[in-house]
């Protein structure tokens, strides 16, 4: 699969969530709290993936691709457009070659 890096036309925000105020119930609020951002391109998911997805109860999923970054992991939150996404996924490409790229596969978020 051949990936041009032209094709990297939007931002992707990481970060997490960070507790602060409480509401007037006491709740606390979470604020998506951003680390850094990166230029991404979307890719299209095979049958096989969306299947396997489907299968497991995995909805509302893309799949991106970004240069390789190493300070990517599982454990962030991701913003697109103002909405948050898990990582459920990310195929590293950490070899020392000059053009090396990430798959991530993305869950929405969803919010209560």
């Amino acid at each position: 699969m051949a990936i041009n890096p032209l094709e990297f036309n939007e931002r992707i925000e990481f970060g997490g969530y960070n507790e602060g105020d409480y509401d007037d119930n006491g709740n606390a609020i979470k604020t998506f709290v951003v680390e850094f951002s990166r230029w991404f391109g979307y890719r299209t998911q095979s049958l096989n993936q969306q299947y396997t997805f489907l299968g497991n109860k995995v909805t509302d999923t893309k799949l991106i691709a970004i240069r390789h970054d190493a300070a990517v992991n599982d454990q962030m939150i991701a913003r697109i457009n103002g909405e948050d996404y898990d990582i459920i996924l990310i195929s590293s490409d950490d070899r020392a070659a000059r053009e090396t790229f990430d798959l991530i596969t993305l869950q929405k978020v969803v919010k209560p």
